[in-house]
């Protein structure tokens, strides 16, 4: 059997794509129950009540419900993704595309992958963790206007951020202390949509890919970064460094903290990768 979590919440949500989806399965000998969240972290509730009875538990959502299905226990369930979000960058890095029909037809399959993830401070991501400036735009995302702009809500919400005051940070990665702005621990090869942000991992690998962008005088930041980062520059440019480690990574100086996307608050942390579980893929 399979079990939907649903997030109403997300930016395309269709009940009755939801229905349409359900049907499908159903045709295919794939029974399907669905369940819906109705406030934050209720995915990780769901996840703990339903983990192990149900072969493969799919978030249809954004990346968000996916962070609070594998923060629940899955307890042997397969993961899948119905992407129905703003950004859905697990599906992008799963199908190459923003597709629920690819999805759709992966569950059907029922081939699966195992999937590394990390934890900082105990809390899984299997994405990304940001520490700084993008971190900061999380927070400042107004999720009103963001049902509203989709995508171009971060655009602004990065704005606001480069025109806020903000302290540099430091991380120690590989036994090495580095002075940062923003600093990008990177589980995946996509970031932030489909910008690829590395080629040395992905969430197959079980390392990271961390990005340090330098504490240069804010003025700079956004600019660079952005250009850097978007632009594919983030790989030769000389003042970027560039990591691979599957050592433990720790920052002090209680910077912003993200995680798959979602503001996680201010604090000093210590991040690791911690395990594996079951995905479906093409």
């Amino acid at each position: 059997m399979i079990a939907i979590i649903s997030n109403p919440n997300a930016l395309r949500f269709k009940n009755e794509e939801l229905k349409w989806i359900k049907r499908e399965l159903e045709k295919n000998n794939c029974p399907v129950d669905v369940f819906f969240t109705q406030k934050p972290f209720d995915g990780t509730s769901i996840t703990n009540r339903i983990g192990g009875k149900y072969e493969i538990i799919a978030a249809y959502g954004g990346d968000g419900i996916v962070n609070e299905i594998i923060n629940g226990n899955l307890n042997g369930s397969a993961l899948a993704v119905l992407p129905a979000g703003t950004t859905n960058v697990l599906a992008i890095e799963l199908f190459g595309r923003v597709s629920i029909n690819a999805a759709l037809k992966a569950i059907i399959k029922k081939k699966t992958k195992k999937a590394y993830y990390g934890t900082i401070n105990s809390r899984k991501f299997i994405l990304m963790a940001g520490a700084g400036f993008d971190a900061e735009s999380c927070l400042k995302v107004n999720e009103r206007l963001k049902k509203r702009l989709g995508k171009l809500e971060y655009v602004f919400a990065g704005i606001k951020a480069y025109l806020s005051a903000s302290n540099c940070f430091d991380i120690e990665v590989d036994g090495t202390r580095y002075k940062t702005l923003w600093a990008i621990i990177s589980n995946a090869r996509k970031y932030a949509g489909n910008f690829n942000i590395s080629k040395e991992t992905d969430i197959f690998t079980p390392s990271f890919d961390v990005l340090i962008f330098p504490c240069t005088h804010r003025i700079f930041g956004l600019p660079y970064s952005n250009g850097i980062l978007f632009g594919g520059l983030h790989r030769v440019a000389p003042f970027v460094k560039h990591i691979i480690t599957d050592r433990p990574i720790v920052i002090s100086g209680k910077p912003h903290i993200q995680i798959d996307g979602d503001y996680m608050g201010r604090t000093d942390a210590r991040i690791e990768l911690a395990g594996a579980f079951n995905i479906v893929v093409p």
